[in-house]
């Protein structure tokens, strides 16, 4: 078995993950949307649905680079994934959630993750999370509310709050991630030491436990990366990435469709390259 057939044999790629929007209505000091090439613009439905009905994905994630709820034909694509037996995700700085309760709940979105870094970006949207909350109890909903906390040393200190706050409003759970500042958004925002990180660990732990409050805490990353081997990234402009780490890397376009693209050469040598890639070499995510 040669190196491509190895790696077509433990790559399942039966997640979606779509930027809808990269249009936003925030400038978070983390986010390397700024420093993008293009960093306006919308997925169009037909871009959408043409990906969609292209591979047999399981699960499909709204997020990327933007405000999805910017997006005018956000909850026609969660019907349409819906409609398909897909899971459905979204990814929001929350901002936008108070006019759309109605919409969330009446799409059937399986999941929403709030982007909340630290407490200050947590209370510009903390009465629709509260909101949010009240209706899912009200309407017994399944609706799973999770806030995503990006972890970094600006922000250690301030994590367990974003945590105890998440319980304290109802969230089902957080998932923390690690700072992956590729695009040097802003030099001075830099990852925990592996010592940084394992404090905040244990701390968190220690909360999960006393709260009985679930956190998700970061994997060890390796490569190829369970991202890659799991996932696969679509632009708002209709391309296709092996990761939203490489928006800017494109190894195909929606109208080839997902299950050529995965099969071409060209994306089976960047799998083989990881560890001498500009990106996936450094990654910590």
């Amino acid at each position: 078995m040669n190196m491509f057939e190895r790696l077509r044999k433990i790559l399942s790629f039966r997640i979606l993950q779509v930027e809808v929007s990269r249009e936003c209505n925030l400038d978070c000091k983390i986010c390397m949307r700024k420093n993008l090439k293009s960093n306006s613009g919308f997925l169009s439905f037909d871009n959408f649905t043409r990906v969609i009905d292209s591979y047999n994905f399981k699960e499909v994630a709204l997020h990327g680079w933007g405000e999805p709820l910017l997006n005018p034909d956000i909850f026609q694509m969660i019907k349409y994934a819906k409609d398909k037996g897909i899971r459905t995700s979204l990814t929001t700085n929350g901002t936008l959630v108070g006019d759309n309760i109605d919409n969330i709940f009446n799409s059937n979105l399986d999941d929403i993750a709030f982007g909340f870094y630290d407490t200050n970006i947590l209370m510009k949207s903390i009465d629709n999370v509260r909101e949010l909350v009240n209706e899912k109890k009200i309407r017994k909903s399944d609706l799973r509310i999770f806030f995503d906390i990006t972890i970094f040393k600006d922000n250690l200190y301030d994590v367990p709050n974003v945590i105890r706050k998440a319980d304290e409003i109802g969230a089902d759970a957080c998932v923390l991630h690690r700072l992956f500042n590729i695009y040097n958004v802003d030099k001075k925002f830099k990852p925990l030491s592996k010592m940084e990180e394992k404090e905040l660990f244990t701390q968190v732990k220690d909360i999960e436990k006393k709260l009985n409050f679930k956190v998700y805490l970061p994997k060890e990353h390796d490569l190829p990366c369970r991202i890659v081997k799991n996932t696969v990234f679509v632009t708002h402009e209709g391309k296709v990435t092996p990761c939203c780490f490489l928006p800017e890397f494109y190894i195909g376009d929606t109208e080839d469709g997902i299950g050529n693209i995965m099969k071409s050469e060209k994306y089976m040598n960047f799998l083989g390259n990881m560890k001498n890639h500009d990106v996936c070499s450094k990654c910590i995510w």
